[in-house]
């Protein structure tokens, strides 16, 4: 089948993100989905696929803003800093913290901050998750990664739960962020559960569950199932050829631009002359030079 577009699923608790691309492949009867953004077994909420030529566009749905809701608990620890994990130490913590030392305990997590990913997960070294090392009792070293939290809300506390809601960027781990605030109130804590409520453009709200999807699709539906490749990719700027540009684009040969176009080396998304989905380019300049070079290039007819 010639299917294409982006399908966000509300993934169920217990699935892996690869159980619910295993499941999709079944539904739809093609190998060629991918995900954008791993969330964990225990993890549910907004997990975006791609579906034919989306595939190759994930990577630029994964880098888009996240949203989640964390539910974390405070004065245990365990080995994988979820739920999932084994208790490493467990005490309640007197007297506990208050709802203004957990308030600011969180403003401290706003911005730009270097943060150390969990040993259990599926950063690769050497070609290897270092959850299978860190599984075989490995020694595991992580580097810090620096990653950017837009806002960081309290939504309920009573000790030792509490629920905050967060907006950031790509590369963040929550189940670091639950580590490290038990740190900041001088005990531990471990992410009970999180929900992702958007991944760049695409919302929980619109998310299909596994079951309703199977239900609702066949061939014919698909274009009222799933996100046509380029809407995902609206916060780009649009890019339209003429009609004599369109021939060296899909020869992958730059497209001029006009000689007073703005340009900042800013990724874009082409338009053939007919009007169709062509790929995303990088517009640059050089000297009074302007065009958009190919960077990836598309066919959906």
């Amino acid at each position: 089948m010639n299917l294409h577009g982006f399908l966000p699923i509300d993934k169920p608790s217990g699935w892996t993100s690869h159980d619910v691309v295993a499941r999709l492949r079944r539904i739809i009867g093609t190998k060629r989905i991918g995900h954008a953004g791993t969330l964990d077994p225990a993890a549910t909420g907004v997990l975006v696929t791609g579906i034919g030529r989306a595939t190759r566009f994930l990577d630029f749905v994964q880098e888009g803003h996240k949203e989640y809701v964390a539910h974390v608990v405070l004065d245990t620890e365990t080995d994988t800093a979820d739920v999932d994990g084994r208790i490493q130490r467990s005490e309640t913590r007197h007297p506990a913290p208050s709802h203004e030392q957990v308030t600011e305990a969180l403003t401290r997590f706003v911005g730009d901050i270097d943060q150390i990913p969990p040993k259990y997960s599926a950063i690769k070294q050497g070609g290897e998750p270092i959850y299978r090392k860190a599984r075989r009792g490995e020694q595991v070293e992580v580097s810090s990664r620096r990653v950017c939290v837009h806002d960081l809300t309290l939504l309920s506390y009573r000790h030792p739960d509490l629920v905050f809601s967060v907006s950031c960027s790509a590369g963040l781990y929550v189940r670091s962020l639950a580590r490290d605030l038990g740190v900041a109130l001088g005990t531990s804590a471990y992410l009970h559960h999180l929900l992702r409520t958007s991944v760049g453009p695409f919302v929980l709200d619109q998310c299909w569950s596994l079951e309703r999807f199977s239900d609702a699709f066949d061939s014919d539906s698909w274009p009222l199932l799933a996100t046509s490749v380029d809407t995902a990719l609206l916060e780009m700027t649009a890019f339209a050829m003429s009609g004599t540009d369109s021939t060296p684009w899909y020869h992958g040969r730059p497209v001029p631009l006009a000689s007073n176009a703005q340009t900042s080396d800013e990724t874009v998304r082409a338009y053939d002359s007919d009007g169709r989905f062509a790929g995303i380019g990088t517009a640059a300049r050089h000297g009074n030079q302007a065009s958009v070079n190919p960077r990836t290039v598309i066919t959906l007819r």
